[in-house]
């Protein structure tokens, strides 16, 4: 059977709305049949009415598709040293959904939250660049980092870092230097208008909205980083190996550490497509980040270390040397790296090295899955 080359991949606790904007999205520009989505349930999944959405979905020729609980145990059957390592009640979850989507041959894999819904863009197209060679727009930093929210006019117009941005390198000078460059794009991030992507510490002390576009695309050039999430995210098949959704959720000195799974995860994709000459790009389509309503203190409670942590981890990895040649290999060697990082916060240091350790078998445990699934 023959598979639309698309596949859009969502993890949800509620009746994803948003699907219907898709939906009518790829309707419109006439790339119905060249999309599907998997909608990944969880504990708390509404799954009748989410069941009867992706129903009505296909009905209008939109290959959407709920997968329940029962059919991800039977299909993680498969995979017995991974299925312990996913959790219920987390957006580690997606992972599952990344698997399915390459087995049944997505070229594209795209990471979307509930929230998120389509705007104006031809959706499709946007994120239909990836796999390809471009020769487009570059940006280098000289700090290394580039900050996607650079991209966005905001209002309130202050400086507003993009969650994960490694906040040393904040509110400094960085100078931007502007280029064409040439490569294989194997991610593409779509950026977040109105509500964007920034971390709680931000909303609590400056909140803003992304307004408009400033600049449609822009290619990360080699040694330069920025923050990656699973928010209208495209990813090539091939980089599935190097594009797992870590394990987070384990406390130290009782506080969990949470919800930047999705950055580290990026952070360790882009220091492989670097590595393999690879490339990143930035910017459409942009979609509309209709945020779930939060509690914004409970949710620095879970950032709080990663917030800590972020930039040890991204300083670290940086200096890490890769010899492999493939994205698989590549990652393991990284989790090589992992177990011997070094952290901060002395009294916690062994705790924080137990938890990237444990992180780091996952990673091994993601790869195989990989290899197992080819």
């Amino acid at each position: 059977m023959t598979y639309p080359r698309m596949t859009l991949v969502i993890t949800t606790i509620n009746v994803p709305r948003s699907l219907e904007d898709y939906a009518r999205n790829l309707e419109r520009f006439g790339h119905l049949t060249d999309t599907s989505a998997l909608i990944i349930g969880d504990r708390k999944t509404p799954h009748g009415a989410v069941a009867d959405l992706a129903a009505k979905l296909r009905m209008r020729g939109f290959d959407a598709r709920y997968v329940g609980l029962e059919e991800q145990d039977r299909f993680l059957d498969r995979f017995p040293r991974l299925k312990p390592l996913i959790p219920f009640n987390s957006d580690n979850r997606r992972n599952i959904g990344y698997l399915m989507a390459k087995e049944r041959g997505a070229e594209i894999i795209v990471a979307v939250d509930d929230d998120n819904f389509v705007g104006a863009d031809d959706w499709y197209e946007g994120h239909s660049l990836v796999g390809s060679t471009l020769k487009v727009k570059s940006v280098s930093c000289a700090n290394g980092w580039f900050n996607p929210c650079r991209m966005m006019d905001m209002d309130p117009p202050i400086p507003t870092y993009a969650r994960g941005y490694p906040y040393a390198q904040r509110h400094m000078a960085n100078e931007e230097t502007f280029s064409v460059s040439e490569g294989r794009v194997v991610l593409n991030g779509g950026l977040w208008l109105d509500d964007p992507d920034v971390d709680s510490l931000t909303r609590l002390t400056t909140p803003g909205r992304a307004v408009r576009l400033k600049e449609d695309r822009l290619m990360l050039a080699p040694g330069t980083w920025a923050p990656i999430n699973t928010q209208n995210t495209a990813f090539h098949r091939d980089l599935l190996p190097a594009f797992y959704f870590v394990p987070v959720g384990d406390p130290v000195s009782g506080i969990a550490v949470e919800r930047y799974g999705d950055i580290w995860a990026g952070f360790f994709a882009r220091k492989l497509i670097d590595h393999l000459d690879d490339r990143v790009t930035f910017g459409r389509p942009a979609c509309e980040h209709r945020r779930n309503a939060h509690h914004l203190l409970g949710d620095l409670e879970l950032e709080f270390w990663s917030i800590i942590l972020t930039d040890p981890l991204a300083e670290q990895l940086r200096s890490w040397p890769l010899t492999a040649s493939s994205y698989a290999d590549a990652y393991v060697e990284l989790a090589e790296h992992l177990k011997s990082a070094e952290w901060p916060h002395r009294r916690m240091a062994a705790e924080f090295k137990s938890f990237f350790i444990k992180m780091a078998r996952a990673m091994h445990t993601w790869v195989y899955a990989c290899m197992h699934l080819d």
